[in-house]
């Protein structure tokens, strides 16, 4: 299992109604994770034996919980590891947990 960060979707972030500096801090290097990058760190450290993947800070405003899983999803099909679950976490309330 492997907890990532999993922030904003980037189109979402640039149209949002946020000043141009925290959008730039968010995007930099020191920012937060994307769905893309958070999809690419996964696609490249999975392993045979990764079973799920846990999405994490999600923002409210420029991301959407399907949006996430779905780029994240994909991404991971893509490099071969279709059978890892995706799934998220929540700032209020306990997440799905599984036996797998």
């Amino acid at each position: 299992m492997i907890v990532v960060e999993s922030n904003h979707d980037e189109e979402l972030l640039r149209g949002a109604d946020r000043p141009w500096a925290l959008k730039q801090r968010i995007l930099g290097r020191q920012g937060h994770m994307s769905n893309r990058q958070a999809g690419e760190l996964l696609a490249e450290v999975a392993g045979p034996d990764l079973k799920a993947v846990f999405l994490a800070h999600l923002s409210s405003e420029c991301n959407r919980p399907d949006l996430a899983v779905k780029t994240v999803s994909a991404m991971l099909n893509k490099a071969g590891h279709g059978g890892v679950a995706v799934k998220l976490t929540f700032p209020d309330r306990v997440g799905e947990v599984t036996e797998w």
